[in-house]
């Protein structure tokens, strides 16, 4: 950000600094904070309010660390700084999100989905970077605080912002989109997700094609033709929406996996509208075609040739425990623990089969949360899946072991664990030259934990067995 305070004061209260603070007019401010423990000399504070903490309470200490000015919701008094007064600190976040974002010329591209929408932000503002200068949200900073300080943290310089968007009930997208206002609002897809907040498939389409109403006036819409629901409701948001696709190679744009390459990569035809080209991505697997097909499309949206996305896509990598493929001592180890739902999970379950062949493959599992009165059957769906991968062991954490077990019947043994050494006991026996172990599970799983331990304890196993085999 870059505005002046008393910019910032007339977008928020609707009137300039009073004159008793009228030498702070000018004084630009290129910081926005949340948190008082990060503030340092010329930020502006947002006293946020929550169930468990009142940042009002930490006013005094911004202002000694040399805070601008903070922005609160009640009065506070013999700060030292301008206090900007306004009803509900979290929408003024927002609404000087929306300022800064009318302010600048970026082209700002919000991606929406129930799976993948972090990593189809990444490779979208990665490829994108290879040609133009772009930012984008910090990880999955994507509600209603993490959004506009991620808007707020761009220079204003960029030639486009890509932002994702996150949601969990139906009232979330009307705030986020009037925030985002997007240029380019890109749909991925749907699945049974944040039910709880949703309530249905139908009710998960209807709240991820709303973005596309917000796009504003001249902007474009770009949405998956996959989901009849999805693709629906996107019509009726935004009328000449066009369409991206994994099955239909008539789409204007489509993608199709060809083959895995090592490293857990892939290779894929790619169509941008009419123009075929083969592009090399860190993924590989049908399901990430719809990945590959969506960034294409912003991409080609945008301005990009077929030779800077195809280009643009083979340097770009994964974010951090999105299918990230570590190999020690022959295994495998796929951390794909940042989240979970049944149609990431599934989409997950089927590449590290993909990665495996014939190799053993090993699953730790954890639970998928936030499905609502439903959650029980889902897991136990999840269970019917196991069967067709033939693992060679499954390993679960979480309250529905049992019903992964019950939907796996007899075929496949799932073992409720409460810990990494459980597993690594049990990996040796497993081994046979080459495996793949995947961690998946939702994100208060906190399943990069085993992850990180299966890691460490067979990287310590493989140099124990590298020397003595030296000796």
């Amino acid at each position: 950000m870059n505005m002046t305070l008393d910019a910032i004061a007339r977008a928020l209260t609707g009137a300039g600094l009073p004159d008793t603070e009228r030498a702070e007019d000018s004084r630009v401010i290129t910081t926005v904070r949340t948190d008082s423990r990060e503030v340092t000399p010329g930020d502006l504070f947002v006293c946020l309010k929550g169930e468990r903490f009142d940042a009002h309470e930490f006013a005094v200490q911004v202002a000694e660390a040399g805070a601008a000015a903070v922005v609160a919701s009640r009065p506070l008094e013999g700060l030292g700084c301008p206090v900007l007064l306004v009803d509900d600190t979290l929408k003024a976040l927002g609404q000087l999100a929306r300022c800064w974002r009318d302010a600048t010329q970026a082209r700002v591209v919000a991606v929406t989905g129930t799976a993948g929408k972090t990593t189809v932000k990444e490779l979208l503002a990665q490829t994108l970077a290879n040609s133009l200068s772009v930012a984008k949200n910090h990880k999955n900073f994507n509600n209603q605080v993490g959004l506009p300080l991620s808007m707020l943290a761009a220079s204003g310089q960029e030639a486009a912002w890509v932002m994702e968007v996150g949601i969990s009930k139906h009232s979330d997208m009307a705030e986020l989109g009037v925030i985002i206002a997007p240029d380019l609002a890109l749909v991925l897809n749907i699945g049974p997700a944040h039910l709880e907040g949703l309530g249905s498939i139908e009710g998960v389409a209807k709240a991820k094609a709303a973005l596309l109403a917000h796009v504003r006036a001249g902007g474009r819409g770009l949405c998956s033709m996959d989901y009849p629901e999805l693709w629906a409701e996107a019509q009726t948001a935004l009328p000449g929406v066009i369409g991206f696709s994994a099955q239909n190679s008539f789409a204007t744009y489509y993608a199709r996996f060809e083959e895995a390459l090592p490293e857990g990569r892939g290779l894929y035809e790619i169509i941008t509208d009419g123009q075929a080209f083969w592009a090399e991505l860190p993924a590989c697997g049908a399901h990430f075609a719809e990945n590959a097909a969506a960034v294409a499309g912003a991409c080609h949206m945008l301005g990009l040739t077929t030779d800077q996305i195809a280009e643009g896509l083979g340097k770009a990598q994964l974010p951090g425990q999105r299918f990230c493929c570590v190999e020690v001592g022959g295994w495998c180890v796929v951390d794909d623990s940042y989240n979970a739902n049944p149609l990431s999970m599934r989409r997950s379950l089927d590449a590290a089969k993909l990665l495996a062949g014939d190799a053993p493959l090993v699953l730790v599992l954890g639970d998928m949360k936030e499905l609502g009165a439903g959650a029980a059957t889902a897991h136990e769906e999840l269970g019917a899946l196991l069967p067709g991968l033939a693992p060679a062991a499954v390993f679960f954490q979480g309250e529905f072991a049992s019903a992964v077990a019950l939907g796996a019947g007899k075929a496949v043994a799932v073992t409720e664990i409460s810990g990494p050494a459980q597993v690594l006991d049990q990996l040796p026996a497993l081994h046979d030259g080459r495996g793949v172990v995947l961690v998946k599970g939702s994100r208060s799983c906190r399943m990069e934990l085993y992850a990180q331990a299966l890691l460490a304890g067979l990287k310590a196993g493989h140099s124990e067995t590298t020397k003595g085999g030296r000796a």
